[in-house]
């Protein structure tokens, strides 16, 4: 990630609600594509769990609705992951200095290799 921007928590409410939309959209899709290993080393695994649990119970639903029940039943879980994520930086809008799928795809890159 970056050095430059701003922390979830120095944020304004307006550009909070902005990361935190992009950040549960981005957690949902790799929930979907079971690539949340990179995620669970730098945050708590209790918090995540709580999240994998609704994602779990309600995996019948498409990506949207899923997002959206996802923030209704677990929107403090989502928040504390954004505070916890220390080398996170937003513009001052809310979005993500560098967008979250590059950011991860770049630490996966780094990755060792399995034999």
């Amino acid at each position: 990630m970056t050095t430059t921007g701003l922390s979830y928590g120095e944020l304004k409410a307006d550009a909070k609600e902005t990361a935190l939309n992009s950040f549960i959209n981005f957690y949902v899709d790799q929930y979907e594509k079971g690539s949340l290993e990179i995620l669970s080393s730098h945050v708590s695994n209790e918090v995540m769990s709580t999240i994998n649990e609704v994602l779990r119970e309600n995996n019948f639903m498409g990506h949207r609705e899923l997002v959206d029940v996802s923030y209704r039943l677990s929107k403090p879980a989502y928040q504390e992951i954004l505070t916890q994520l220390v080398g996170v930086k937003f513009l001052e809008d809310g979005e993500p200095v560098v967008d979250w799928k590059i950011a991860w795809q770049e630490k996966e890159e780094k990755l060792p290799e399995e034999d």
